[in-house]
Parts: structure tokens; sequence; C-alpha cells
């Protein structure tokens, strides 16, 4: 009986193991040790409904090709009807006071505000570039550098909000004109 418990507790024991991933390493050119590889722009416990991470990339003259990461994605609660999103590719945005920075040459900003007409407190759902008549307002996409800030204007433009908390928001965003463009997915940090 003895025999077989052993034998029964050492293959839970390998069968449980198993099921176990590890981690990514990497090897330090200068060292016999392996790190583990950490992507500090994943969201391990992204909720349902969210990207892992922000994947946002803006294109413009003034701007450059600017990929904006997790880290630098935030959603500014004004009022339960309204939020401005912040994309920034600088690490010192300060979301107490945004517009309070001195931009160097590669810094660059995009903005963005969520209203609904009604008041209604904002939630997952669609909001288009302009349209009259519809309930979720999206006026404009802001692209800030040293030199300029401009919008990207084109009629076809939208943002896909899949998921409104007070820990992200969360979403997918679609705009192109002719000299500028912003594509992407995110989750952005809640700041009230």
């Amino acid at each position: 009986m003895r025999k077989f418990l052993a034998i029964f507790i050492l293959a839970i024991t390998v069968l449980a193991g198993c099921g176990k991933s590890t981690p990514a390493i990497s090897a330090d050119k200068n060292s016999s040790v392996q790190i583990p590889e950490t992507d500090p722009n994943v969201i391990s416990k992204a909720p349902q409904g969210c990207p892992k991470k922000t994947i946002l990339e803006v294109k413009s003259l003034e701007a450059g090709d600017v990929v904006f990461t997790t880290k630098n994605s935030w959603y500014l609660y004004h009022s339960a009807d309204w939020g401005t999103l912040y994309f920034t590719n600088y690490d010192n945005f300060d979301p107490q006071n945004p517009y309070d920075h001195s931009y160097d040459k590669k810094d660059v900003t995009v903005y963005f505000d969520l209203k609904t007409i009604d008041k209604s407190a904002l939630k997952p759902g669609i909001w288009n570039y302009r349209k009259l008549g519809e309930n979720n307002g999206l006026s404009w996409i802001n692209i800030s550098t040293q030199k300029l800030s401009g919008g990207v204007f084109d009629d076809k433009a939208k943002v896909e909000m899949t998921y409104f908390g007070k820990d992200y928001v969360c979403g997918r965003v679609t705009s192109n004109d002719k000299s500028s463009s912003l594509n992407g997915e995110f989750i952005a940090q809640f700041y009230k």
C-alpha cells in the first residue's frame, strides 16, 4: 500500500509540473545567468474586451511614424459623459496637467474627446467622427508636436470603445486623411 501511495504521489507531482509554463528567458552575453524577459507594456490581467497592450500608430508629416505604448496611454475622466484619451511617446506625461509639456523635437501627443450628446454615462460603443444625430460624439483627433498641433480630418474616422471601467478604457481607433493617420488598439489607464 505504501509503495502504491508513493507512486501515486510521484505521478501527481509529475503531472502537476507538466501543466506549468515557464517564462521566456534571455541570456546575458556577459553572464551565464538566464534572465526572464518581461514586457512592461503588457497588462497580464487585462479586462475582457481589452488588448493586452496598446499598439497604436500615428503617421504625419510633422510627427513622422510613431508607435504609442501602454505605459503612455491615458484616459482622463472629466465627467460621466465626457473624457479625453491621451497617447504620448514620452514618459513624463502628467495627467493632472496634460497641456504642461515642453516638447522636444521627437515628442508627439495624440488626444481626442469622447462625449455623449444626451449626457448619459460613457460605455462601450462606437464614436464616429462628426456624425450629426448620433449620441456618441467624436469631434476631432489632434496630433501635437513641437512645431504643430493639428487634426486628422477623416469623415470615416471612428473609435470603438470595447471596455470602460475605473481601471482601464480600451478600444480601437481608425482615422486616415491625405496627410495623417491614427490606427490601432489601446488599453489606457483610467485617471479621475
